[in-house]
């Protein structure tokens, strides 16, 4: 380390070059990086979707068991999950930890590309999910009085959706309220009967009719012509007077069987502000600037406002806005910090000189630090930026040491030189090369992590390692070389003699003094404060998987009404509720909600594109003067009175409820259906207990009406009819039969034929279905089979391809652990029925797993911070004492915890394992002098008081430094402090401790350890000894 020092004292030009260099590289790096929300996490989890026109029990037997029972054998899946609903399968397969995704989601795709699937069902559809997956852009665009809907859209057909469709960066558009063009042909039972005609019939008729081919070429004069035949059914006119022959051999024209209605209706509804809107959500590719992407969406919105006055386009959700303030955010807390880390220092050396020069250090090691994010592909996120803003308070650390030790030697020298420097630096550079070597090796662990948290935050500790690192270049050359050219010649510094000590280190000598004296008292306070202070805090302590978001101003509402509600019925009730959301103030007595937007039959679960007519969901960004977690519960609570009996409502905040699954899950197992509902009913009645469990539901309480038509086998034998034929037939009559997009009247239709629901709206005509027997008679449906209602589960859910039971609940607790905990230790006391099986889930699987992985890193980090330590002392005693200085940490960490409210979650465990590289710097500034004074041959117990008193003030002043720094971060000022605040907190409180117990306890350690290494060491020579003095027998 001493050549780098070296070179910077002799070539202050290049290193005055290369720094401007990495200056300017690091600014253009800046802004060059991509700006996203989060870092890049695949979730491993791969989804299967498909839909099939059947009831959940069909579904599941025909469909979802079908491609369960090739996708367990696929290499890499861990448990297969499935929920098979009303005309939709939905599977979701979890991988094993380190699976990746991609190549599971190929595995999977192959494994079923040649499945055999009932007729009617669509192609399995699979899909991976990620960070990158969840949409960057909500928007909502209506028209003034001055415009009509249809106007809409016609504007957002020809022009927005292509615009926004072709532009860079785009995956795809979701849209919703767009009218399309729709042709019902609806067809007349009864006529259709007359003629001996079946739906089938009819609509093979129609596409027989309008079917297109080329018809090969002809030779006209030596030139070669295709010929292509096609229909004249180019009006609607003309599709209404086709004629269709029946198999009577009558002719019938269209018009005379069916309606033909041409229309205009929309998949969904949409409204903003309770006016007729189309809602779109725009999603990014994975490669992406998030804040890139969405201001070229801005741009593109302020154009079409000048070119269409008459329409209004309003930002619901911009992700980009929540990025743009977290880098605000923890610029502005990274600045304070570095202000405050100035005046700590300035007050310690009293010299502006030394103070800039310490500083130099920290614009330096970021910028440094961007430039390898770039050619690393790391993105600035949270997590990046949370690291970013810790660094400025480690990476000054290196050269207060430096700085603060070249200071002292100048006040002790008379001639002062380059060779002053050059010492000064040496004598230190050992210490906090381990020490940062240490510091950094405490995340080294994290970048091994699998799995989400891997993905979270791996890039946080490559971002801190890569600081670190330049860090430490930097205090051993860039601070030398500007100290030799601002302060060596200075007249400002002033000669000390060393054996002078001020006040503070005067008392600070004398309880070293005492403790070294009296080191069983000291050791056995220490053990104490650590035992009280886990005693009387942990137990108090919430514990969860992630902090809570605070700062989020925009909601979304999922209502959820019985099954058997209409689209028209969920349409009426979502405009009661926005009436209610527009009538609604807040404290201030201005509106409750700046604006909100509702999709009717939207689904956002729901894959497979089709409406869900019994849902919808509801945006709305609060007001200014409102708390938005407080909203979304109470006007949650007011739509559960407004909606019926029955209906689920969800109100969580928009980010969160976009990934947010259950906090707690109760799963129960068994084959026997009615066992499982009794048993959930149980289990419910329990979880009621706790007024933290909210949102209590389960996966079969949900009630759906269907009709049964029992065949009866007998008396279709007697007509000769099968089973299959009586279900196509069936099938045929009541679904509808998409002929695709046919072009009338320049305009193109979404062509569909059904029977008219005036003629099967009832169970009296839906037993009067005409069957054809094999011998050509007629026989209606109910002469073959009994019709009925029944009830039954909406929906039927498989995990390991056994049928089971979800009950589910959101907990209102920042202790989502211990209250999890509580419940599932409560519901081992329920009686379960028959052989109903359990298996609890949610947040505490999180906790565990996550907290188990943390509790791994932060064993290799001590023993990586261990073994650093033992290469750079070259013996394995001082590197052990310094290890007592880790659990002192946790006093403070634990304390500071508690004081500040937070939780023990993910990001202050991180803290934690943040601490174990800071507390050693500091005890290795301390032991190594310590070593090169008795080396200097000084004995234990004067190289430890002359150590500490001339280690106190850079000590002080490297955790005060640290500590200033983080605190606008602990205090979670800005927006984007979520992952940071805790952090913050605990290594601010466990940095005080440990500092004051380092300077005292670590001492006592070393020279109690030095005793029993004397003591060792004389039993061994005296037995030595007596072994020399023995005398030899021969013979023996």
């Amino acid at each position: 380390m001493n050549k780098f020092t070296d070179f910077s004292l002799k070539n202050a030009a290049a290193i005055i070059i290369i720094s401007f260099i990495l200056l300017l590289a690091g600014t253009f790096s800046a802004s060059t990086l991509k700006q996203e929300s989060m870092p890049d996490i695949s979730l491993p989890i791969v989804f299967i979707s498909t839909v099939y026109p059947a009831p959940p029990k069909d579904v599941m037997d025909n469909v979802t068991k079908v491609i369960e029972k090739r996708v367990v054998g696929v290499e890499g899946v861990k448990k297969v999950s499935s929920s098979s609903n009303d005309n939709f399968s939905s599977i979701t397969v979890e991988l094993v930890n380190g699976r990746k995704p991609d190549d599971a989601k190929r595995d999977i795709e192959s494994s079923i590309k040649d499945i055999v699937l009932p007729k009617g069902a669509s192609e399995p559809k699979v899909s991976k999910f990620g960070s990158s997956d969840f949409p960057v852009y909500f928007a909502a665009i209506n028209g003034n009085e001055n415009m009509n809907h249809d106007e809409l859209n016609r504007i957002y057909k020809d022009v927005i959706e292509p615009t926004l469709s072709a532009m860079d960066g785009i995956d795809h558009v979701d849209s919703i309220g767009q009218q399309e063009a729709t042709l019902k042909l609806k067809l007349n039972i009864s006529a259709i009967n007359n003629y001996g005609m079946t739906p089938a019939l009819v609509s093979q008729s129609i596409q027989t009719a309008l079917m297109t081919s080329p018809a090969g070429k002809v030779d006209f004069n030596g030139s070669s012509q295709s010929v292509r035949i096609e229909s004249d059914l180019n009006t609607i006119y003309n599709l209404e007077n086709m004629k269709i022959t029946s198999p009577k051999g009558d002719t019938v024209m269209l018009k005379n069987i069916s309606k033909v209605e041409a229309i205009s209706e929309s998949k969904y509804i949409a409204r903003l502000d309770s006016t007729p809107a189309i809602g779109l959500t725009l999603f990014k590719g994975k490669d992406a600037n998030t804040v890139k992407f969405a201001d070229d969406v801005d741009k593109l919105f302020a154009g079409w406002k000048k070119e269409y006055p008459n329409l209004q386009f309003s930002p619901v959700y911009n992700a980009a806005n929540d990025v743009k303030k977290s880098i605000n955010g923890m610029l502005k807390e990274g600045i304070m910090g570095a202000v405050l880390a100035s005046v700590m220092i300035l007050l310690f050396l009293r010299n502006v000189r030394m103070t800039l020069i310490v500083l130099v250090s920290i614009p330096l090691s970021i910028l440094t630090t961007l430039c390898a994010m770039a050619s690393l592909d790391i993105t600035l996120n949270i997590m990046t930026l949370g690291g970013l803003t810790i660094a400025v308070g480690r990476v000054v650390d290196d050269s207060i040491v430096v700085i603060e030790n070249i200071y002292s030697e100048l006040q002790r020298v008379s001639d002062r030189n380059e060779s002053v420097i050059k010492l000064a630096t040496a004598r230190v550079a050992s210490a906090i090369t381990s020490s940062t070597i240490t510091t950094a090796g405490v995340f080294l662990p994290i970048t091994f992590v699998g799995g989400v948290l891997g993905d979270i935050f791996r890039p946080f500790a490559i971002t801190l390692i890569v600081a670190l690192m330049s860090s430490l270049i930097i205090a051993l050359t860039v601070i030398p070389m500007l100290a030799k050219l601002m302060v060596l010649k200075s007249n400002k510094i002033k000669h000390h003699d060393e054996e002078q000590v001020g006040k503070l280190g005067g008392s600070y000598k004398k309880i070293l003094n005492w403790s070294l004296d009296n080191p069983k008292k000291t050791v056995v306070a220490a053990v104490l404060a650590l035992i009280i202070s886990i005693g009387g805090t942990v137990p108090f302590l919430p514990m969860a998987f992630m902090p809570d978001s605070e700062t989020n101003k925009q909601v979304q509402y999922t209502l959820k009404l019985p099954q058997d509600t209409s689209f028209e019925s969920m349409d009426l009730k979502v405009k009661e509720i926005e009436a209610m959301l527009r009538e609604s103030k807040d404290s201030a007595g201005q509106p409750a909600f700046d604006y909100f937007e509702s999709m009717v039959g939207y689904d956002q679960q729901n894959t497979s594109g089709e409406r869900t007519p019994y849902k919808a969901s509801i945006i709305a960004s609060v007001s200014a003067a409102s708390n938005a977690k407080e909203m979304a519960e109470t006007f949650k609570n007011k739509m559960i009175e407004m909606t019926p009996k029955g209906s689920e409502i969800e109100g969580a905040l928009l980010a969160a409820s976009m990934g947010s699954g259950d906090d707690f899950a109760y799963l129960l197992k068994g084959e026997d259906l009615n066992q499982l509902i009794a048993g959930a009913e149980l289990v419910k009645e329990k979880m009621r207990e706790f007024p933290e469990m909210t949102t209590i539901k389960d996966s079969l309480s949900e009630k759906k009406t269907q009709v049964v038509v029992s065949v009866d086998q007998n008396k279709a034998r007697v007509y000769g009819l099968s089973s299959a034929q009586l279900t196509d037939t069936v099938r045929l009559w009541l679904a509808e039969a998409p002929l695709g997009d046919i072009k009338f009247d320049d305009v193109t239709f979404e062509t569909k034929v059904m029977v008219d629901d005036d003629f099967k709206n009832s169970m009296e005509k839906l037993g009067r279905i005409q069957l054809t027997t094999s011998t050509g008679a007629v026989v209606a449906l109910n002469d073959v089979a009994k019709i009925k209602q029944v009830e039954a589960p909406a929906a039927i859910t498989r995990e390991t391809q056994e049928q089971y039971v979800k009950i589910t609940a959101k907990i209102e607790s920042k202790d989502k652990g211990g209250v999890s905990t509580k419940v599932t230790e409560a519901l081992k006391t329920v009686e379960l029925p028959g052989s109903v099986r359990t298996q609890a889930q949610g947040v505490n699987d999180d906790i565990q797993e996550s907290f188990g992985q943390m509790a791994v890193a932060m064993g290799a980090a001590i023993c990586l911070v261990y073994l650093v330590m033992v290469i750079a002392f070259g013996n394995a005693s001082a590197p052990f004492v310094i290890l007592f200085s880790v659990p002192l940490a946790a006093i403070g960490g634990l304390i500071a915890l508690l004081i500040s409210g937070e939780s023990i979650n993910i990001t202050s465990l991180i803290g934690f394992l943040m601490l174990i590289g800071v507390v050693v710097t500091n005890a290795i500034v301390l032991i190594d002098r310590v070593q090169q004074l008795r080396a200097d041959g000084l004995t234990v117990r004067d190289a430890l008081v002359r150590a500490g008193l001339t280690r106190l003030r850079p000590i002080i002043m490297t955790a005060g430094a640290t500590v200033m720094t983080l605190l606008p971060l602990a205090l979670g000022v800005s927006d984007g402090s979520l992952i940071s605040k805790g952090l913050a907190v605990v290594v601010i409180g466990g940095l005080i401790t440990s500092t004051v117990l380092t300077l005292i306890v670590v001492p006592v350690i070393y020279e109690l350890i030095d005793k029993m290494n004397v003591g060792i060491s004389q039993f061994m020579n005296r037995n030595e000894n007596r072994v020399a003095k023995t005398p030899t027998v021969e013979g023996m």
